[in-house]
C-alpha cells in the first residue's frame, strides 16, 4: 500500500487557493486562466522529473 507524501486533498485545497488568489489580484482575464493552468502543469510535473530523472 503506497504512502502519500502529501495527501491529495492538501495539493487540491492549495491549488484552489492560488486560483482564488489570483482571481482577486488581477481579475478574471483569460490569460490569468491560462497562467494558471500552467502553473498547475509544472507543480505537478516536478515530482514526476524527479522521480525518473
Amino acid at each position: 500500500m503506497p504512502i502519500d507524501i502529501l495527501p491529495d486533498k492538501l495539493i487540491e485545497n492549495v491549488l484552489e487557493d492560488v486560483g482564488n488568489k489570483l482571481d482577486e489580484k488581477y481579475g478574471k482575464g483569460d490569460w490569468v486562466k491560462r497562467g494558471y493552468w500552467l502553473l498547475v502543469i509544472v507543480v505537478l510535473s516536478v515530482p514526476v522529473i524527479y522521480l525518473f530523472w
